[in-house]
């Protein structure tokens, strides 16, 4: 007679371990965080933002009769209005006038196209905001990219007509620094507008009448020597005035910037840079709840 036996190893089962508790005694705190995003990744969304920015011009003319001759069409209105008020009283040296302008015109076509594109950017892309992970800096930043053929459409024509009237200066090889610059300090008033017209979309319906006020508080269509004292120190706070100083200076041979201006732009430049950066950082943690 056999004897019966409950042990585990002689009945071939495996050991027994023991069991895990049902409750876990850390404690886990969960805090919502201050800021996401991250200067380093910018490269790694490039494909996506370049992608996105090919879909914002499209979609600019998608269903225009004109098209992509608004380019040429829109800097040229301007010129003419700038020819028939300015051009008694630009007080611009030797340069012909029309390039003079057509240099101011470049970097202020930019920057009107950019801040109309990318301040609506995270608005008009609330799908892609509210229901999926995509970076959100790249809406505008693309729309930053989108706007560049604005500046490449009249700057060339400046170029071709400083070339033509003997004007062309060889610091014009100079020219991509000052896009850059202007990149930067466009990215950084859009990153700050972008944020505050997710909360506010009063930010959205008064761009208009900047803009239009703008292009009159920067040296655009005028020369700055021709400004009484008060009224050139105003021109000078804005940060565009400087940048457009130093483009004048690449293209036009002969021509004798305000190095104050430059010096002054410059340090507005990045700090407002920084501070776009840093504003839509902290409030792009909240856009998908406020949009």
């Amino acid at each position: 007679m056999t004897e019966a036996t409950t042990d585990p190893q002689e009945l071939g089962e495996p050991p027994r371990t023991a069991l895990t508790p049902l409750e876990d005694p850390s404690l886990q705190i969960i805090v919502p965080a201050r800021r996401r995003l991250k200067f380093r990744r910018l490269p790694r969304d490039r494909a996506f933002i370049l992608a996105l920015a090919g879909r914002d011009f499209k979609l600019k003319y998608q269903q225009s009769v004109l098209g992509p001759l608004w380019l040429l069409l829109q800097p040229l209105a301007l010129l003419l209005a700038f020819l028939v008020a300015f051009r008694g009283h630009a007080h611009v040296g030797s340069e012909p006038y029309t390039v003079f302008a057509l240099v101011g015109l470049s970097a202020w076509s930019f920057f009107q196209a950019s801040m109309t594109i990318g301040t609506a950017a995270m608005i008009t892309n609330l799908n892609f905001v509210r229901y999926t992970p995509s970076p959100r800096s790249a809406f505008p930043l693309a729309a930053t990219l989108a706007s560049l053929p604005s500046f490449a459409v009249v700057a060339v024509s400046a170029i071709v007509g400083a070339a033509v009237t003997g004007h062309l200066s060889p610091r014009v090889l100079l020219l991509p620094v000052g896009l850059l610059w202007l990149l930067i300090l466009t990215a950084g008033v859009i990153g700050i507008s972008s944020a505050l017209a997710v909360r506010y979309r009063d930010v959205v319906s008064a761009l208009p009448l900047v803009l239009q006020v703008g292009v009159f508080v920067a040296p655009v269509g005028y020369s700055l020597s021709g400004l009484p004292a008060t009224a050139r120190i105003i021109v000078e706070c804005n940060p565009l005035t400087g940048l457009i100083e130093a483009m004048r200076w690449m293209v036009l041979s002969g021509y004798h910037p305000s190095v104050a201006s430059m010096v002054i732009s410059a340090g507005l430049s990045m700090g407002l840079a920084l501070a776009g950066w840093r504003i839509f950082s902290r409030l792009e943690t909240t856009m998908a709840d406020e949009i």
